[in-house]
Formats: structure tokens, C-alpha cells, sequence
């Protein structure tokens, strides 16, 4: 009767204790998923603050503290910054992304390769540009019937979908944080990252590098108040190394101001981090629309 009872005992504290961690591991998923919400909460604050047209970049009101465990910090740039992908899907200037693809570490035979399987992707005909580069056939004995699209990227997802777009991925896995599918085409020399000018002017990195120094001021942070921004196209081929005939060629790509206004918004609540990237769209009369709204993973939120 005794060793029936000290088991009955031994079950029901089994029970109670199993219910309890239960109960323990909801609550702690539960405090997570709001944490998560007001972190959301808290990014989209630093995205209407940022959106507002008299808020510049470097604007203290970027960054907002609502007590000690919660905070929103916001920047502004533009997506001129950044290379447009589609843009560079032209015989004049698939260049471009082959020597960035080198600058990754990717030999000139697969760099010029792989610019090529993203310019089939988008032309209309099933003939390949390079030996080693993929149309229909290719992607049929992969699998993929449907593949190429033979049009347009409609969104930067669609890259992971070409053929060896692994390799870069392998190479750069931030290859994203380079390329834009928004504005016309040009490039922001006030905003973009001395990689990125590299790629598109073929100027060498130190002088890239040069001018992004002086571009951000004694300092080096980018949008505080010793910026010298560059005042002329001309200025910047100067600054590039770049010869007369270079700069005439490349004004045309080039621009001092883009025009398609990027957010980036992170809000920490306690542990948790989320971040929100918002392009807009402003068109010849001023009128904004929002190109694209995303959530995106922050470093240092709690796994």
C-alpha cells in the first residue's frame, strides 16, 4: 500500500512539474512574441520619423531613446547608392558586374560567366551569350522547365534563381546590400561605398577610398556635420583618377543626389531587434509612393 502511494506521489509530481515547465516555456514565448511586436512597433517609429520631408540624414531626431530598454535609430540614404541590377543588364554594361564580381574573389572567367547567366535570364531569346553560361536547355536538364524568365528581375529573391548564382552567394553573402532594382540607373558618388564606385567607374580602390574620405569628413561617419559632400560630377572623376574621356563617358551614369529616398529602421524592446528597409518612390510633381517595405534580420537579437 506504502509503494503504491510513494508511486501515485511520484506521478503526480511528474505532472506538476512537467505542467510547470510548460507553463514556463509559454510565458517565455508569449514576453518573446510582444517583445518582437514592440520592437516592430518601435522600427516603424524610426520609419515615419525618418519619412518626414524636413528630417535630413543625420537629423538627431533619428535616433530615439523611449526609456532605457527601448530605442529606435533610423538613417536615410538613397537607392542610387546602390547598383540598379536590371540596369546593368546591357551589353555596355555588363562590365560593370564582372569587375565586381572579381573584386568578390571570383576568377575573370566565371565573373564574365556569371554576368552572362543574369543577362540570359533576362533577354528574350533562347541563345547563350558565353559557352559556360545557361539558357532553356540548361535549366531543363537542371530541372527547371519554366527557367528563364526571360524578362526583367521583379524583385532581387528572383537572383537566387539563376544559374551559379550560388557561386556569388558563396563569394559575398551581402552581394544584396550592393544592388537595387529602384531609381534609373545612375549612381550616387555622395552615398556610395567605395566598392561600389570601383564597380562602376573602374577606378582603382585607393582612389575610391579617397573619396569617400573626404566625402565623410575628418570624422570618417557619414551625414554628421564635417561632411564635404561633392559639389560637381566633374569633382568626383577628379578625385577617381579618372581621365577626360572616362569622365565624359561615365557622366551619364553618375549623379550627385538620387531621387529614391531608402529608410533603414532598426527598434530594440529588452533582447529583441527587428528592422525595417522602406524605399520610396517620388515622381516628377513630388508625389511619394512606398516601392517596397521589408523586414530584415538584426545582428545582436536574441536567438
Amino acid at each position: 500500500m506504502l509503494l503504491a502511494v510513494l508511486c501515485l506521489v511520484a506521478v503526480l509530481s511528474f505532472i506538476v512539474i512537467s505542467t510547470l515547465e510548460v507553463s514556463l516555456q509559454h510565458a517565455g514565448m508569449q514576453q518573446t512574441r510582444q517583445g518582437m511586436m514592440r520592437a516592430r512597433q518601435l522600427a516603424e517609429m524610426g520609419v515615419a520619423v525618418a519619412a518626414h520631408p524636413l528630417i535630413k540624414p543625420g537629423d538627431p531626431a533619428l535616433l530615439g531613446k523611449i526609456s532605457a530598454i527601448e530605442s529606435f535609430k533610423a538613417t536615410l540614404s538613397t537607392e542610387e547608392a546602390r547598383l540598379n541590377l536590371n540596369h546593368l543588364l546591357t551589353p555596355e554594361r555588363l562590365p560593370v558586374l564582372e569587375r565586381l564580381f572579381s573584386s568578390w574573389g571570383l576568377s575573370s572567367a566565371d565573373a564574365q560567366g556569371i554576368a552572362a547567366c543574369l543577362m540570359d535570364w533576362t533577354d528574350a531569346d533562347d541563345l547563350k551569350l558565353r559557352p559556360d553560361s545557361a539558357e532553356r536547355k540548361e535549366y531543363e536538364r537542371l530541372g527547371h522547365p519554366d527557367r528563364p524568365l526571360n524578362r526583367s528581375l521583379a524583385s532581387l529573391d528572383e537572383f537566387d534563381l539563376v544559374a551559379r548564382s550560388e557561386e556569388v552567394r558563396a563569394a559575398r553573402p551581402d552581394w544584396r546590400s550592393f544592388f537595387t532594382l529602384c531609381g534609373n540607373g545612375q549612381l550616387d558618388v555622395n552615398e556610395a561605398a567605395a566598392e561600389v564606385l570601383v564597380a562602376m567607374t573602374g577606378a582603382a580602390l585607393t582612389n575610391a577610398r579617397q573619396l569617400v574620405h573626404k566625402r565623410n569628413g575628418l570624422d570618417g561617419v557619414p551625414h554628421t556635420a564635417d561632411d564635404t559632400p561633392l559639389r560637381s560630377l566633374e569633382e568626383a572623376v577628379t578625385l577617381l583618377g579618372l581621365s577626360e574621356q572616362q569622365g565624359a563617358d561615365l557622366m551619364p551614369l553618375l549623379t550627385l543626389h538620387g531621387l529614391t529616398l531608402r529608410i533603414e529602421s532598426t527598434g530594440r524592446a529588452g533582447d529583441e531587434r527587428c528592422g525595417i528597409v522602406v524605399t520610396i518612390l517620388r515622381d516628377d510633381s513630388g508625389v511619394e509612393r512606398i516601392a517596397e517595405w521589408r523586414e530584415f534580420a538584426v545582428e545582436g537579437r536574441r536567438s
